[in-house]
């Protein structure tokens, strides 16, 4: 961080501002109007995209916060990649860089930034701003990436992410505790969260097979088996079909075998 940065009058009431907001941030749409509004006023974005371990065997389950008409699923899924997409790139970007902030467009010629700069360009966002927070023992935990930003990537900005992002990083954590407690409530009244044939076509999903094969599997059409897949994004509320797979791991419904 540099040290001879300090706030003006008016980012500093806004800090003040968002700091205090985030406090009252306990559900995901909660944190959506605080990112588009006390946190916008300070970092101008479209995307915000939240990346946290949860600790099973498929690593980082990424949730996007996205204002952009543009940002698509399609282009979210590409993303998520948890082999081709952001974490993996980012990753390598921060240990090339030896920085934990990375900003896309990257001025190198490294083949790491061009990898990075590709995937953010081709799957419309712009531009990017993205911190890497670690754990206690100096494990990556999390990341916060801010896309289609409308202002300067310079120290000021940099500076104002790494006062920030430990707030955002608090406040998202309080989300997704949130959404554990209400799920675990859930699936203790009503027995059990997914039906027994869509946990079958979990564990399906699980071993790497497409839409097609698990409807060949088991003798149904493709419509049928597309149709329980967003059952159980929404019921796991997850944006994907990797981030269902983590949180059916969490809440116990797959094993990581």
């Amino acid at each position: 961080m540099n040290a001879a940065l300090k706030f003006n009058d008016v980012d500093r009431e806004r800090f003040s501002d968002a700091v205090e907001a985030s406090f009252s941030v306990s559900s995901r749409a909660q944190f959506f109007v605080w990112s588009q509004s006390s946190v916008q006023a300070l970092i101008p974005h479209e995307i915000l995209i939240c990346g946290v371990e949860d600790g099973s065997s498929k690593g980082m389950s990424l949730h996007r916060f996205s204002a952009s008409r543009y940002f698509r699923q399609e282009h979210f899924d590409v993303v998520a990649d948890p082999t081709r997409g952001l974490v993996p790139k980012l990753l390598a970007a921060a240990e090339a860089r030896r920085s934990q902030l990375i900003f896309v467009p990257a001025s190198g010629h490294n083949g790491v930034d061009s990898d990075l700069n590709a995937l953010v360009a081709a799957n419309e966002m712009k531009n990017l701003a993205a911190l890497m927070v670690f754990g206690v023992r100096g494990r990556f935990q999390a990341f916060y990436a801010f896309s289609r930003l409308s202002t300067l990537q310079d120290d000021r900005l940099r500076y104002i992410i790494e006062l920030l992002v430990p707030h955002l990083h608090g406040a998202f954590l309080r989300v997704l505790a949130t959404e554990r407690e209400i799920t675990g409530a859930t699936a203790q009244r009503h027995g059990r969260l997914v039906t027994p044939r869509q946990e079958e076509i979990l564990r399906l999903i699980q071993g790497g097979k497409t839409n097609s094969e698990i409807a060949e599997i088991l003798v149904c059409s493709q419509w049928t088996i597309k149709n329980h897949v967003q059952a159980i994004l929404r019921k796991l509320d997850s944006n994907t079909r990797t981030h269902a797979i983590s949180r059916a791991m969490s809440l116990g419904i797959l094993s990581s075998d």
